[in-house]
């Protein structure tokens, strides 16, 4: 019995070794680039410094044009999502401002919480910096919308207009238990969430193989250090709140909704929800198309756009 309790013992601290060393094994293959001074070269546009690090963004068109302001989703490859509707969009002698959300695409990735404070923090004092102080249109994407929304209901004078694509807004992302255990929430990430996380999204595309071109910018960014910590902080503070309310603080007959007829995450039944709370909101819904429109469809979604922004004064 004794000798029969040493081999089980031995047989356990030979298991819980194979699971740390596998655990190792695949962490270190996670996250292996640095977002340094090298790896910002690659990057279009410019970079600002605010108070939590470095935010990449462009600013394009010229200086007397009326300012469009476009926010990205929650998506790694942060504005690269807007490379179909800019060109359009300046075409039509509008000046644009993209921006990376801290967190995505080339701006830093501070050691902070990732919720609708920061991103107002990053908005407000991206534009003040920049010296942007006219009324301009926006158009937001997924977990943008609230951060656009929440801006414009607490300047009211700045936004004239507002587009929101397939937004992200009703705290419907509510993540498992177990990732609100430290040490348990971590191995899930590294073992289960990261390996998966691009082939994931996958259903958020109807046009496949435009999802494995764009899916390749995904696992570029998602190699810089920080993307399981920042993700999961925003699943655990900005993704699972409901936001809607911010739809009250906009005055009316200032919204476009525009969504994917096959989006994932935004079925029609959530539209019952936003124009409860908004009654003069404009919709239309884009088929072929999933939780990105402007990107599976960018030209009846850049003249959509186009149409529903050109009448603003």
């Amino acid at each position: 019995m004794i000798l029969l309790k040493k081999w089980w013992s031995r047989i356990i601290v030979l298991l819980l070794t194979a699971l740390l060393l596998g655990f190792l094994f695949i962490k270190n293959g996670q996250e292996t680039a640095e977002l340094n001074e090298a790896a910002r070269k690659q990057a279009p546009g410019h970079f600002i410094q605010l108070d939590h690090g470095l935010v990449h963004y462009q600013l394009l068109g010229p200086d007397s044009a009326k300012l469009l302001v476009l926010i990205h989703g929650g998506g790694t490859s942060g504005m690269e999502v807007w490379r179909y509707n800019i060109p359009y969009l300046l075409s039509k002698g509008y000046r644009i401002l993209a921006y990376d959300l801290y967190g995505r695409g080339y701006s830093d990735r501070p050691d902070v919480v990732y919720n609708l404070d920061l991103y107002r923090q990053q908005l407000v004092q991206l534009l003040d910096t920049l010296h942007l102080q006219q009324p301009f249109d926006m158009i937001a994407m997924s977990m943008g919308a609230p951060i656009g929304l929440d801006y414009a209901g607490n300047h009211p004078d700045r936004v004239k207009h507002i587009v929101l694509l397939g937004p992200a807004a009703s705290g419907d992302l509510q993540a498992s238990k177990l990732l609100r255990i430290p040490v348990i929430s971590y191995v899930l990430m590294t073992t289960y969430w990261y390996p998966r996380s691009v082939e994931n999204q996958r259903k958020e595309f109807v046009n496949q193989p435009l999802f494995n071109s764009y899916s390749e910018r995904l696992k570029y960014f998602m190699n810089f250090k920080g993307y399981k910590r920042l993700t999961h902080s925003g699943w655990m503070n900005m993704l699972n709140q409901n936001q809607l309310y911010l739809l009250k603080q906009i005055g009316p007959e200032k919204i476009l909704l525009l969504y994917g007829k096959q989006d994932p995450f935004f079925p029609v039944e959530k539209l019952a929800s936003y124009k409860t709370l908004y009654p003069t909101l404009a919709v239309q819904a884009i088929d072929s198309a999933g939780h990105m429109p402007h990107y599976e469809q960018p030209q009846l979604v850049n003249e959509l756009m186009w149409e529903y922004i050109k009448t603003t004064p």
